[in-house]
């Protein structure tokens, strides 16, 4: 009998046979492709488990929630997920979540290198709230599809997708479904498939590899995410950004209207008072050697002082990365952007997609 514990490793030695190249528990490409053709020009799948689950459970599950996150998790139905953050008092964002109700509360998705840190700040302000905050990242196999050719290829496979981005589809399952239980519409051409044991992954897996999409690694993936706008908050940028700066009002990670949460009066000051002066922009960046979140965007003619940060970065299939950077707007404004120093790599700012266009 396989354990829950041992699942993702069964997972990922089934892709090892499969042709995947797998480090620290990460999948980075298959027989040496990382994929990223695919994501612009196809489709890909690819194994999602690196990042983290965490499980909120019991009968105020969803009014703690409700009163640590900046989304209105009240609001948020069964058929629909949610982009929220959890901030410090000051308004800075700790971590970027993606939140959907499952039965008897709510998982919230995030990057494993900030997970276990979240989750005991969270727990510490559970105090006698009936709720149960736990690491329920093995409860699923979570796999990636992408490309434009994303949904055409899971229709195929006969696996049902929703119609916009955070929307959810429910797959009602029964003795021997090989189906996953749970479809995410993500920005991005972007769909996330829940199966709930290593059988139905396998399964699934294999259905939409014969449909056409190519297996890859995780390089796609964030570079479809990059694409969309979203950014993750990891280590090199926790408590550097209140969510305006990241654009998040406009994904509807922040709520205007609920009551107080950690940070929340500083981040309605910043909307209310028109003090956003940062923003985040997507750029590509011609560089060799792979740049890291958290580094300084600075004006090649006065590279003494920084200007912006890298926030998220991913590989770009023409070469070289794209990136999120958030920038200080107005001295950006007719900069000449290098990374780090004077003769750093060159950004060239690229338009964001029209969901963030608004206010930037």
């Amino acid at each position: 009998m396989v354990t829950e514990a041992s699942v993702n490793e069964q997972w990922l030695q089934f892709l090892r046979e499969a042709g995947a190249s797998v480090e620290d528990g990460t999948v980075r490409s298959f027989q040496g492709d990382i994929g990223l053709d695919h994501a612009r020009s196809g489709s890909f799948i690819c194994d999602l488990s690196a990042a983290s689950l965490l499980a909120f459970t019991g009968p105020d599950a969803e009014t703690f929630l409700h009163a640590q996150l900046s989304s209105d998790v009240k609001s948020l139905g069964e058929d629909r997920a949610q982009l929220s953050t959890y901030n410090t008092p000051k308004g800075r964002i700790l971590a970027t979540l993606l939140l959907w109700r499952t039965d008897g509360g709510f998982l919230a998705q995030l990057p494993t290198s900030i997970a276990a840190g979240v989750l005991k700040r969270l727990s510490m302000f559970i105090l006698r709230s009936r709720v149960k905050a736990s690491d329920a990242s093995e409860r699923f196999i979570r796999l990636g599809v992408g490309g434009p050719a994303a949904r055409e290829v899971l229709t195929a496979a006969g696996i049902a997708t929703p119609e916009e981005a955070l929307a959810v589809t429910r797959v009602p399952l029964h003795a021997g479904a090989m189906q996953p239980e749970l479809v995410l519409a993500l920005p991005g051409e972007r769909f996330e498939l829940l199966c709930p044991d290593f059988d139905s992954a396998r399964a699934v897996w294999s259905a939409v590899r014969g449909r056409g999409a190519h297996p890859a690694g995780t390089a796609p993936w964030q570079w479809l995410a990059v694409q969309s706008g979203i950014a993750e908050i990891g280590p090199e940028t926790q408590d550097r950004f209140v969510p305006q700066m990241l654009n998040l009002e406009q994904a509807g990670a922040v709520s205007f209207t609920k009551g107080c949460y950690p940070g929340q009066e500083i981040v309605a000051r910043t909307q209310y008072r028109g003090e956003i002066k940062r923003r985040t922009r997507l750029a590509h960046l011609d560089a060799i050697v792979a740049p890291l979140p958290g580094q300084d965007i600075v004006d090649a003619r006065a590279a003494a002082q920084a200007i912006g940060s890298l926030v998220a970065v991913a590989p770009a299939p023409e070469g070289g990365y794209d990136v999120l950077a958030c920038l200080h707007l107005e001295l950006a404004a007719g900069a000449e952007l290098r990374l780090g120093a004077a003769d750093g790599p060159r950004l060239r700012l690229v338009e964001l997609p029209r969901a963030f266009t608004a206010a930037v």
